[in-house]
């Protein structure tokens, strides 16, 4: 997938997702995010069996998506 498809994605989930919430609920929803995502990182705690190749793309595709995470709030923020 590429970075323009992922940024696409992860927009449409966190605009479809928050809509609607005041922002209290908002920072909440990001923060829930953020949280998911750093577990999903922490993917020798989760999947011990899986080899270093897998860990590094998942790594991979965790920094992909706070990258588009990142760039959806920017995005969203100058609105």
């Amino acid at each position: 997938m590429s970075d323009a498809a992922l940024e696409t994605l992860v927009r449409e989930l966190l605009l479809h997702r928050s809509e609607g919430l005041d922002a209290p609920q908002l920072g909440a929803f990001v923060d829930g995010w953020s949280s998911l995502l750093d577990l999903v990182r922490r993917s020798r705690l989760l999947l011990p069996q899986a080899d270093e190749d897998e860990h590094a793309l998942i790594a991979e595709l965790v920094e992909r998506i706070r990258a588009a995470t990142a760039a959806a709030l920017d995005e969203e923020a100058e609105l």
